[in-house]
Order: structure tokens, then sequence, then C-alpha cells
């Protein structure tokens, strides 16, 4: 068959495939209201089944107490004089009683502005005021103390904090202050009248990551989300009384969309931290978590460390183990046809080698996992059914680990302007590594070459587009932003760089905005390098540099190991005004990794290779603004702080 019939047969499929999935989706949302409103109706049945376990709130719920809260909360913000189209701000990190805020106001018909409450002051400031929220649901009064200088320019109706301290102080707020218990009481002796609500108003605003600047609204509607769930449920599959853990801010899109999806799905909800991630993955015989890269990354090492503390022999075993099973696995993949950058056919004499050798190394892959591999998931707590890895590209090493080990992790792709899921590698098919996964029903994708904006084929690597129900409406009160993403007839431009498969499976390589342009006019996408170098134990952090020179640089933060290695103590790190460490050792380290791990990228060209790098003494982290709130390194705020360490870095001088 030639390879235009061949095309021409595949667009055909796929049209029909889309077409009876918007089918399903229009259907669904025909028989919607709102959100909130589907919300009511899929938890009220599970009744007394367990909803929310959060130790470190002190609160235990089952879904009846849940509806009676959320039916509560809702009157009361009524009583407080909260009307449709009012915008209420929760300002708070993930906890057992946001859904009971989160729900009960969007039941009033307001709009759900929500953000962490470990954003700057600062940036609520603004969010406060760029949404005009009518009233705000804060975590503490240690956020209500930080944000006081800033309120009395606004006309709120009131202010509720979700927990109490004996410390706190309340006084000075020129609007009234109600604690979380108290709010329930009033809720109580209220009636609450149901507003008429349609699937197509607004009802949550997210705030884009902020990584260029001021975060965008992104105001999104009951159908936004709704959307979603069709594919969501045949996509993951939970089950009622299904044991989660829940570690993401909820103020993040992924977040907010898993959490909705469990509590409809009749799942027990577990609450926990980053410090208590450990203890509770093992504690609460958990089935499944949404996690993103670098929690998955921090559990691989977890293992690995632990192993080698405990007994040298187990770890060198179990490195062996693996890397036996993640070589089964590829040949595996190979025999069924499950490459996902495979452009031309699969031979047979090639399918023949590939099973003759996975026929040789499944029995000691079967071994490792009813043995070894059995053992350390049930140890470190991740023997889940199936779990979902977003919010960022998850790296080729951790997908072959978990693979190679028998944890179902697949993932998936959105942004917060998508409400957010836009494909998704189902738990249920075959699991293609390396890429997002399909396009969610009703959903299109489609590749524009980033000059000439024509549409590409497969395999062709340009702009990603997209077009579905779950796009956002544009962005709120920014017209001109909206413009410059999105199309009269619906396409909205991701601003990430892919390419889809043969079998419309998406991959991602890279953002635009991320882009290094070299002086020789080479695109240089930096993530897959930066990854590379990330399997590096010695590499803590790093952030490629180079536009508009003549080769690729990068900004090194190293980890504790190296420093320790190169016998560097952390008060001896600064040097006078150096950004840089000056440490010829630990140079010679880090430019040996570095070489090291870009040699395992061999798809990589001579003009992404790293040719220069400073090693810097200071973290990227939120709180000295070089992480946004979704961990991403804001790449124009670490440019303009280090612009003469990098300048220095090309023009071979030492500043």
């Amino acid at each position: 068959m030639s390879n235009e019939r061949q095309e021409r047969r595949r667009r055909i499929f796929l049209k029909r495939k889309f077409l009876s999935g918007k089918r399903k989706v229009v259907k669904f949302l025909s028989e919607q209201t709102s959100l909130n409103d589907y919300f009511k109706d899929c938890i009220s049945k599970h009744g007394e089944l367990p909803a929310i376990t959060d130790t470190y709130c002190n609160i235990s719920m089952n879904f009846n107490q849940v509806e009676k809260q959320i039916s509560a909360f809702a009157a009361a913000l009524q009583f407080f004089g909260v009307k449709k189209g009012d915008f209420v701000g929760i300002f708070t990190e993930n906890n057992g009683r946001w859904c009971i805020c989160e729900q009960g106001t969007m039941r009033t018909g307001a709009v759900c502005t929500l953000r962490g409450s470990n954003a700057p002051v600062t940036e609520l400031d603004y969010i406060i005021n760029h949404s005009e929220s009518k009233g705000l649901i804060l975590r503490d009064g240690k956020l209500l103390n930080g944000l006081k200088p800033y309120l009395d320019k606004y006309d709120l109706k009131f202010v509720i904090l979700m927990f109490k301290s004996d410390k706190d102080d309340i006084s000075g707020v020129k609007c009234p202050v109600y604690y979380f218990d108290d709010v329930l009481e009033i809720g109580k002796n209220h009636e609450f009248v149901k507003p008429e609500q349609n699937i197509d108003e607004f009802c949550v605003m997210l705030y884009t990551s902020g990584t260029t600047g001021n975060p965008k609204g992104v105001a999104l509607t009951h159908q936004n989300i709704l959307a979603q769930i069709p594919s969501v449920e045949v996509g993951f599959m939970s089950k009622v009384g299904e044991n989660t853990l829940q570690i993401l801010p909820v103020w993040h899109a992924y977040e907010h969309i898993v959490q909705l999806y469990f509590f409809m799905s009749g799942c027990h909800l577990h609450f926990t931290t980053l410090t208590g991630l450990k203890n509770d993955l093992t504690r609460y015989d958990v089935d499944t978590m949404m996690s993103v890269p670098r929690i998955w990354e921090a559990l691989r090492l977890g293992i690995f460390q632990k192993l080698k503390q405990k007994s040298p022999l187990l770890y060198g075993v179990f490195d062996f183990a693996v890397k036996l099973s993640i070589n089964y696995k590829i040949h595996k993949m190979y025999s069924e046809r499950r490459i996902t950058n495979k452009k031309n056919g699969y031979h047979k004499l090639s399918s023949l080698y590939h099973r003759f050798v996975r026929s040789f190394l499944k029995p000691f892959h079967v071994l490792f996992t009813n043995t070894l591999y059995k053992k350390i998931k049930d140890n470190a707590g991740v023997n889940f059914r199936a779990s979902i890895s977003g919010g960022g590209a998850l790296s080729m090493k951790d997908q072959l680990f978990y693979d190679a080990i028998g944890v179902n992790l697949r993932e998936g792709y959105g942004l917060t302007e998508t409400a957010p899921v836009l494909t998704l590698r189902n738990v249920g098919d075959p699991n293609f590594l390396g890429c997002c996964g399909k396009p969610l029903m009703a959903t299109e994708v489609k590749i524009l070459d980033m000059e000439t904006k024509e549409e590409l084929g497969i395999f062709q690597k340009g702009v990603v587009h997209v077009r579905g129900f779950q796009v956002m409406k544009g962005y709120y009160k920014d017209e001109a932003a909206t413009k410059a993403v999105l199309t009269e007839d619906g396409w909205f431009n991701t601003g990430d760089i892919g390419w889809l498969t043969a079998d419309n499976n998406l991959v991602l390589v890279g953002r635009m905005k991320e882009t290094i342009v070299l002086s020789n006019g080479e695109n240089v996408e930096p993530v897959p390098i930066e990854e590379a170098c990330l399997e590096s134990p010695y590499i803590d952090q790093i952030m490629l540099v180079g536009q508009d020179q003549s080769s690729i640089g990068a900004l090194v933060v190293p980890s504790e190991e190296a420093l320790k290695k190169c016998g560097i103590l952390a008060k001896d790190m600064k040097s006078g005004k150096n950004l840089s460490i000056k440490n010829e050792t630990l140079h010679d380290l880090i430019k040996k990794e570095i070489a090291t791990h870009i040699k395992s990228k061999k798809s990589l060209k001579s003009f992404e290779q790293i040719k220069q790098f400073e090693v810097i003494n200071e973290n990227f982290t939120m709180a000295n603004g070089m992480l946004s709130q979704t961990a991403k390194i804001k790449r124009n705020t670490v440019s303009e702080k280090y612009k003469t360490t990098i300048s220095g870095m090309f023009e071979g001088k030492d500043k």
C-alpha cells in the first residue's frame, strides 16, 4: 500500500473516531446543568463511605458529611451577600477542607478564584484586584496578617479563615472575619436558594504560572471541566473505595481535575505533604497517586538510596535486575510494535530477533517481578493499580524504571488554558513510552510549521494547536493576550513544540518560549538536554543558555552529593559577590557528568552540545523568585540575574 493511501486511511479512521467521541461528549454535556450539580449527584451515591482523611489538619469525613458541609457553607456565603457571578478568592494549599470551600462557593453561582497560600502576597494582591473578588477564603491567620496591608483598598464582604490558631490576630480588617466552623454554624441556620446555572458560565478562575510576568487569569466554564470527565473515566477507570494520595497544590489545574474526579468516583482521598509522602505511601495502602515528574524521580532515587544504605549487595542485585527488565521491556515493545518514534515499518527479521531476545529474558524478568520487585514496591508503597504523571515531561529514565518494575505509570498533557487535560495514555491501553498519549474524546490536535503556519504530517516537528470543549474562552480582561493564542474558530496555540505519531500519540519536545536560537540560526530545545543532565546525581538543577550565541552554555546548580565529594562546605560556597563557585575539582566533576549524560542522547546534533558552563551557588527556588508556583524555572528572571555570568561564559572571561 502506498504511503499516500495509507495516510488517507489513517486520517479517515481518526476522523470517524473523533466524531464518535464528540457525540458521546455532546450527549454527556447536554445532560448537565453545572459542575457543582454533577459533583453533588455523584457523591450522593457514596453515602457513609470514607471520603477524606487529612491527619495533618485533623480531618476525617465520609461523603454524607462532605455534602452536609458543602450545603451549609453555600448557605452561609449567600447570607454574607455572595451572588451569582461574584468572584471569591480561595488562597490555600491542599487540605481536606478545600473541596468544601470550592464546591460551597460554586453552588452560589460565584466564581472560585484559586491560588496557593504560599504565593507572594504581592501576587495575591494582584489577583484580588484583577478578579475584583468580593470575599476571601484564606488558609489561616498567618496569611491574613501578610495580606492586611493590602486589604483596606478593597470592598470585601467577608474573610473566612479555614483553620484557627491561638496566635491569630483578626483585628485591623474592615470587613467581618469568620472561622470555618463558625461559617458552617451560620449556614445551618439559613436557607439556601439555588440559583439558575448553565454549563457555559464561569465557575473557576485559575492563574498561569507567571514565568514571564504577572500571571494571566484563566476563567473556566462548567463545560470546560465537565467535558473531560467521559475521557478521564475511560482513561483511568477509578473504582469506588480506592485509596488515593493527594500531594499536589489544588490551585494547579492538574490536581484540580484529579481531585474532583476522585471525589466523584467515590475514592477515599488521603492528604499528605512533601515531608510525609514516603511514610504515607505505606501507611495508607495507596491504590493510586497522581503526581509530577519531580516526585516520581525522587521516589525512584529514594528506592535506590535506601537499598544502598541497607545492603550494597541487594542494591547491586536490584540495579542488575532493573537493567535486565528494561532490556526485556524494550524488546517486548519492539515485538509488539509499541515504539513511539518508529517512522518506518517493522521488518520481519528485526521482529523475529526482538521476539527471540524477549523470550530469552522473560523468565528472569518474571522471576524478579514475583520476588524482588514485589517486595521493593510494597516497602516503598508504590504498588499502585495505576498512576499518572503530569504537569511536565517525565524523563525516559523514570518511564523505563517504573515500567520495568511493574508500576503502571502513564503520562498526560494539558495546560491551565485547557482545564487542563488534552491527551492521556489510558491505563488500559498498550503503553507507548515517550509520548503524552492520544487526544481526549472531542479533542483535535494539529501540528503547524513554526514559520509557514502550514499543517504538518506525522513525525514532523512543529507547534501544537488544539481545539475542544475544554479550551478556555480567553484570558480574563486581556483581549490582546487572548487574540495572540486563540483563533476565532477555537484553535488554541499551546506554545509547545511536538509531533504526532502514526498512532496519533502526541510527543512533546519543548516550548517555543524556551527555544534557544543560536547565531547560526539553529534552534535548540533545552528541556530534553537538561533532562539528560539531571540524571546525574551530582547535578541538582540546570538551565541552558546561549540565545544569539555561537554555542550552548549552561548554569548548573550542584547537588549536595557533589559538594561533599569535592570537599566544599555550604558556608564556604559564596566568595564575596561571586554568583558562581570557583572550584576546579567541582568544575571537572560537572564537566565529566555533562559529557557522560549528554552522550546518552544519541540523537543530539553537534550544535546541541554544551560547550561551556558555570557552576552557581544558589538553587532556583520560589522564595528567590527563580521558580514559578508550579516549580518551573523562570528563565527570563534567571537570565537577568546571571547576565554578567552568562556574558562572561561566552566571552571566555572570568567575571
